[in-house]
């Protein structure tokens, strides 16, 4: 049997991973002989035959042997793809072979390995790509279930603002504010005290400023952000961010002015909050002018390229700009 168990969304990737492993010790494996893992990163050489040899070998006193193994299938050489397939096929009956791989899914699915292992018999597919919209709505609804606590949805749309699809950071936050709740159910308040927001979140508070011509809220955001250590080109790659989701907002919505937040969320590749925040602060922009600072921040990356302005002169230009737009 092979099991792929794969996507960028790197956290349900391997609490997948230890649910099978766990599953299969209590079943099968209690004395930990019939299950190895290997990984593909790093020194690849000699490894075909040591891993082909393991899947391929008997359960040692067991009905059951399983081994996982990590990265094979995104970082094998086309020109070795046929041996693998080889080793893979007429595995023993007995014998449990699981792909780890944290390539985005779409992507995996292209790799030469991945599809010629699919096309045998029993194969079984775990796809977990991150999560987006709804779907990350009602996994951290389930997760603070699991831990018997309860959000308030303005304190779920709140928190999703702030941590996004990054699940090991989301399922800390989620711990720690169920704590703090003590039984009680997460309120907003509790969000904007306990969880922090980082410029990604803090970006939505700085286009807010600018599109309602508040420059001096705007300036002083900046600055606290450097004050606490950000790094100047990251700033600027936040801005011009989403000055592109916003310019792909606003000629969506001067093609169809009833498009909804959905729409423009599956369009764009973004989550409905930040499209919903995106409707609203576009507002305070045209179309010619936010395409005037994504050419601008266009010529800016040249210019950091080749030495002809420095971040932080990027960054306010940028910022300016979009004051005067």
């Amino acid at each position: 049997m092979l099991i792929f168990v794969y996507g960028d969304d790197t956290f349900r990737v391997q609490e997948k991973i230890h649910q099978m492993t766990k599953a299969f010790r209590e079943k099968f494996d209690p004395s930990g002989l019939n299950l190895s893992e290997y990984s593909f990163e790093g020194t690849k050489k000699g490894m075909l035959g040591e891993i082909v040899g393991s899947a391929r070998s008997l359960p040692f006193f067991g009905k059951k042997r399983m081994m996982i193994v990590k990265q094979l299938i995104s970082e094998v050489k086309s020109s070795d793809v046929q041996a693998w397939v080889s080793g893979f096929t007429d595995l023993p009956e007995s014998n449990i072979v699981i792909f780890w791989e944290t390539l985005e899914p779409k992507a995996l699915e292209k790799k030469p390995l991945f599809k010629k292992l699919s096309e045998m018999a029993e194969v079984h597919h775990y796809t977990f790509p991150q999560l987006q919209g709804s779907a990350l709505n009602q996994w951290v609804q389930a997760r603070f279930k699991e831990r018997a606590g309860f959000i308030e949805m303005k304190a779920l749309v709140s928190l999703v603002e702030r941590v996004g699809s990054d699940l090991w950071r989301m399922d800390q936050e989620i711990g720690k504010l169920v704590g703090y709740a003590n039984g009680k159910p997460v309120t907003l308040e509790m969000i904007q005290k306990l969880v922090h927001e980082d410029f990604e979140g803090k970006i939505f508070t700085l286009i807010d400023a600018i599109s309602q011509r508040r420059p001096v809220e705007a300036i002083r955001l900046l600055q606290e952000e450097r004050l606490s250590g950000a790094d100047d080109h990251y700033l600027l790659t936040m801005l011009g961010r989403q000055v592109r989701i916003l310019l792909g907002i606003r000629a969506m919505l001067e093609e169809n002015a009833q498009v909804n937040k959905q729409e423009i969320a599956l369009a764009l590749g973004i989550h409905p909050f930040v499209a919903q925040k995106g409707m609203s602060q576009v507002r305070g922009f045209t179309l010619k002018q936010l395409k005037k600072v994504h050419d601008l921040l266009f010529q800016f990356d040249y210019q950091l390229k080749t030495g002809g302005i420095d971040a932080q002169m990027a960054v306010d230009l940028t910022t300016v700009e979009l004051i005067r737009s």
